[in-house]
């Protein structure tokens, strides 16, 4: 609700090539731009675009990241439980092959509602966010990002 509007917290930056599973970062490039109408009173319409990417250090920004695809290792005709090298061997790993290109930015853009409560003066936000650029996002229970996203927040963007 704070950064890239469409996607869930910690759902963007650096990924576990093996598993998809976010790492976190260190540093962020965020870029947001609103256009407020206001309504009546203290409600407001707000449209939104939002673009960010999550990096670790050592990690530049970049415009284009890799798109990897885990080749896993084949399974043996036959195997011996009492083996210890082969596929329980942690030294042995799949491999990672690269198959194209796709943006670094992870984009959103939508509508937003705000209404300012009177006495607290603290936007209740209801945001509608459709997310272009998901290819490679999990959320939070490791499926796919979906295209459009709701949401209701307290609070300021900034």
């Amino acid at each position: 609700e704070y950064t890239v509007r469409g996607f869930d917290l910690r759902t963007i930056g650096p990924q576990d090539p093996y598993t998809g599973l976010v790492l976190g970062g260190n540093k962020s490039l965020l870029v947001n731009g609103e256009q407020i109408i206001h309504i009546a009173g203290p409600v407001r319409l707000i449209l939104f675009y939002d673009a960010g990417q999550v990096r670790d250090m050592g990690q530049p920004f970049s415009w284009w990241e890799d798109i990897t695809h885990v080749i896993p290792l084949p399974t043996p005709l036959l195997t011996d439980p009492l083996a210890t090298i082969g596929i329980s061997d942690p030294l042995v790993k799949p491999v990672i092959v690269t198959t194209g290109k796709r943006s670094a930015f992870k984009t959103s853009t939508g509508a937003e509602i705000r209404f300012f409560m009177p006495v607290l003066n603290v936007p209740f936000r209801l945001i509608f966010a459709y997310n272009p650029q998901r290819d490679g996002v999990l959320n939070h229970n490791l499926q796919p990002q979906s295209a459009f996203q709701f949401r209701f927040a307290v609070g300021t963007t900034f």
